[in-house]
């Protein structure tokens, strides 16, 4: 089977945004380096980092406390899958094994064991649930559990499609049951992403790349979105729009390394750069018709990792212990959902999924000539839903979808020189 790969390089100016304090430091229990954050609702949370450091907060993160994890090595992944049950994993030698950290009671106690075969070095950790969990690393194999971690398999790779196959593995995320990526790379070498469709046991390679992806998570069926980076080439953005066969690179022309994919909303997503004291700001959903945005850390610390619960409620970790709370205080949360944009808009299509029809919203804050048209996932336009001048306010439009198949679908906007595009599912 043929597999074609599509590079796509756009050139688009750097945004500048007045600047505000979007992210607020809150105080710390340690002053160790803080490589993951996570939080399973909006009260537990967890980050985790150098010298076996887990800290914990049952109140939102109005206080942590560190917790005991009989391990003082670096720990360089850590998953939650509900307020007690998590793993870490961590490394303090070479070629003394891996150590695989599991807590069943949100981290007041963990049992450390450690990896049987000590060549063979982890970095990453995915559980899908209690029972099913993955691990891989600076050596590159992919190894599987479906016992909870009482045992574990090496999983295969595609040979044909890409020989560096066995490139360290620096994030996994799953999808569903039987779809998941891995991504990884070398610095100045290759950036790639692995895709498997039945449940980790096979895994295809995608060279994508020319600099290491070192975060990806998959958001619908179809787009899949990864970034990372270099020193000489800034951070980056890889992404599919078909599911993972072909795959666009870009730049964000920001210097840093992506390490972590927060969305505060569909449209919002916010990348730490890790090596710079900034963020990267995209509000085109990591697309390409929107420039990147450069926001100040506070107190120009350095953030490794940040996730968003809620659209108001979201945390972020880095080096010397650092936390950061996302500043809730600067966005405009009406209760009934009703305000308006200062600015034009186009919504989230509802319902979504959707059958057969379905209502797209869009704002105008000035007198446009609109253009709504809806395309397949092939890219080819299907439906003109708007074509005409409008007054500023608030619209609606409908699109019956009875004569299309069950599928993905796309809609823009073109008003004036205001241009946005989302995506809606078909399922009939």
């Amino acid at each position: 089977m043929v597999r074609k790969f599509i590079f796509i390089f756009f050139i688009i100016p750097i945004g500048v945004l007045v600047a505000q304090q979007y992210w607020i430091q809150k105080p710390s229990p340690t002053t160790k380096s803080l490589k993951r954050i996570q939080f399973v609702d909006t009260l537990y949370g967890w980050a985790a980092g150098d010298s076996g450091i887990v800290i914990h907060t049952t109140n939102s993160g109005q206080n942590w406390i560190i917790q005991n994890t009989g391990f003082t090595g670096a720990i360089e992944d850590m998953i939650f899958l509900n307020r007690n049950l998590g793993w870490c994993i961590g490394n303090d030698f070479f070629f003394t094994g891996s150590k695989i950290l599991k807590t069943t009671n949100g981290g007041d106690n963990w049992q450390v064991s450690v990896y049987p075969d000590t060549t063979v070095v982890f970095s990453t950790l995915y559980f899908r649930d209690s029972l099913t969990g993955f691990l891989s690393g600076y050596t590159g194999q992919i190894h599987k559990t479906t016992n909870g971690g009482a045992t574990w398999f090496a999983c295969r790779f595609d040979t044909l499609s890409c020989f560096l196959y066995l490139f360290p593995k620096t994030s996994i995320s799953f999808f569903n049951s039987q779809t998941g990526y891995a991504c990884g790379g070398v610095m100045d070498l290759q950036g790639i992403i692995w895709k498997t469709t039945d449940s980790g046991l096979n895994w295809f390679t995608y060279c994508i790349a020319p600099e290491p992806i070192k975060r990806i998570k998959p958001l619908y069926p179809f787009k899949i979105i990864s970034t990372g980076g270099d020193l000489e080439m800034g951070a980056s953005i890889v992404q599919s729009l078909d599911g993972g066969n072909a795959w666009l690179y870009d730049t964000t022309r920001l210097f840093g390394i992506g390490t972590a994919l927060a969305f505060r909303t569909p449209s919002e997503l916010w990348i730490p750069l890790s090596i710079d004291t900034a963020w990267a700001l995209s509000l085109d959903s990591g697309g390409y018709q929107k420039p990147w945005y450069k926001i100040s850390t506070p107190n120009q610390t350095f953030i490794s990792d940040a996730m968003f619960v809620t659209p108001a409620f979201a945390w972020g970790c880095g080096s010397e212990g650092v936390l950061v709370k996302y500043n809730s205080d600067i966005i405009s949360i009406s209760e009934n959902g009703n305000q308006l944009p200062d600015k034009s808009a186009l919504f989230q299509n509802y319902p979504n999924p959707f059958n057969p029809s379905t209502t797209i919203e869009y704002y105008l804050a000035e007198n446009s000539f609109v253009k709504i048209t809806v395309y397949d996932l092939l890219g080819r336009e299907i439906a003109t839903l708007v074509n005409e001048t409008k007054q500023p306010g608030k619209y609606s439009v409908s699109f019956d979808a009875s004569d299309y198949a069950s599928g993905v679908y796309f809609y823009k906007i073109a008003a004036d020189e205001f241009v946005s595009f989302k995506k809606m599912l078909l399922l009939k």
